[in-house]
């Protein structure tokens, strides 16, 4: 009887494959196996993005491989394919931690820049200390 109420508050909103899987502020530890599984199986890159921090962010280069210097981050136009992909890795490494976590935890995180201050934050807060 007892570990049927846990079992039901560890999976509240039900498993997927789609789906990450959810935070509510309990059972921190049993959900950081989950997402670490989950997001591997999404995309090791996304995990390593999480847990060591952004990949390296490439200047951008003109066609004779002269550094673009520009204040306009939204141009993509001149992104090389290399760029565009960690720029992808790392928007999917928070959108994945955003949509895994509870509003009352959002409003913990949501000041952080990066999935890894994100996750750190996390950890802090939820890990219970070693002994």
């Amino acid at each position: 009887m007892g570990s049927n109420i846990v079992v039901g508050v560890l999976f509240q909103e039900g498993t997927s494959q789609v789906r990450p899987p959810y935070f509510n502020g309990k059972h921190f530890s049993h959900w950081k196996v989950r997402i670490e599984t989950y997001t591997m199986s999404y995309d090791i890159k996304v995990w390593r993005v999480i847990k060591k921090g952004n990949l390296l962010i490439l200047p951008k280069k003109d066609e004779n491989g002269q550094v673009i210097v520009s204040t306009d981050l939204l141009d993509l136009d001149n992104y090389t394919d290399e760029q565009s992909t960690v720029i992808t890795v790392n928007a999917k490494a928070k959108y994945l931690l955003y949509n895994a976590i509870s509003g009352e935890e959002y409003e913990n995180i949501s000041s952080y820049e990066t999935a890894k201050e994100i996750w750190d934050k996390l950890e802090v807060t939820y890990e219970e200390p070693t002994k």
